[in-house]
């Protein structure tokens, strides 16, 4: 017996992010910073819905999910980090894998930030 399975193509055209880990930007022998540096400097992405699931459960939790994107599975990232689109900065929500696609992509539910990090060698 056969099993189908419906397996779409994913693009990733609706533009380029950057990934970025918060850490201690501060110059040696100064006080910490926090700020951010590079982790992944172009990753694809496409643009996908918020659902009303997702919208509520956010809600619930005191979160307002800002905008959902597709990536390629490939790229590491988490909830530590940071996504950097159409000049914004987003905190990393929730990571979810998405295994019907090919190829295998992340969904990722990004929250707009109040306050901004500094750059790494800015």
């Amino acid at each position: 017996m056969q099993v189908k399975t419906n397996v779409q193509f994913q693009t990733f055209n609706d533009g380029i992010c950057k990934i970025y880990a918060v850490s201690n930007i501060g110059e040696r022998g100064n006080m910490p910073r926090e700020g951010l540096k590079e982790k992944s400097a172009r990753i694809p992405y496409e643009k996908r819905k918020v659902g009303i699931v997702r919208f509520y459960n956010a809600k619930q939790e005191n979160v307002e999910i800002a905008q959902l994107i597709r990536i390629p599975a490939a790229f590491d990232v988490s909830t530590q980090d940071i996504c950097f689109m159409e000049n914004v900065q987003y905190g990393i929500q929730q990571v979810q894998d998405v295994l019907d696609t090919m190829p295998k992509a992340k969904d990722i539910s990004l929250k707009r930030l109040e306050e901004k990090y500094d750059f790494a060698g800015i």
